[in-house]
């Protein structure tokens, strides 16, 4: 029986620099929604989910 081996967000090794710039062109993005209209809303959605 072949099994498909999982592998953990944390088992694979990713470069620093190769975040770094993932971060680089997803904080912008990021923050630009959350600062919109729909964001706000969709964060305080998220909000209230986390705390009941």
């Amino acid at each position: 029986m072949n099994k498909k081996k999982i592998h953990k967000p944390d088992s694979i090794p990713i470069p620093e620099y190769q975040m770094e710039s993932l971060a680089r062109v997803l904080l912008p993005i990021m923050r630009e929604y959350l600062l919109s209209e729909q964001g706000q809303k969709d964060y305080a959605e998220w909000q209230q989910l986390i705390t009941t």
